[in-house]
């Protein structure tokens, strides 16, 4: 099962919890035409997170700003590989060996056979190479 795995950002909003705010944030997004690769929306308390990763980090960036939204960006690591059953506990287990600590992980299937995985850990760089062999 081949893995990929490569340093990337996602945006993080920080918006009132409502009806519609997801909804809006994407569509500004879809209106110039950024592809969401992956997303994960919370709520915390009154308020909803939303991480993204998209096909333009710097355009989802200016694209959030320009609708009066606070954005924040944060260093992930995104991983590519065959959608196939254990592949999150493979994942997991190479990490853990290296006694990374994970901060948070969300996952997508980008098409029939392939997903995206997004992870933060203790040290993001590291995991990309320990990933990847």
């Amino acid at each position: 099962m081949m893995i990929k795995a490569r340093m990337a950002k996602e945006a993080i909003v920080r918006i009132n919890n409502r009806p519609g705010a997801l909804a809006q944030v994407t569509k500004d997004l879809a209106d110039k035409s950024i592809n969401v690769e992956a997303v994960i929306a919370t709520a915390d308390g009154t308020d909803a997170v939303i991480r993204l990763v998209t096909s333009d980090h710097q355009r989802t960036l200016t694209t959030l700003r320009e609708q009066q939204l606070e954005v924040q960006e944060a260093k992930v690591v995104v991983v590519e590989a065959l959608h196939r059953p254990g592949l999150l506990q493979r994942i997991t287990e190479k990490l853990a060996r290296e006694n990374m600590d994970l901060l948070y992980l969300y996952a997508t299937a980008v098409e029939a056979d392939k997903c995206l995985v997004v992870l933060s850990s203790t040290n993001n760089e590291w995991a990309v190479m320990v990933l990847n062999t």
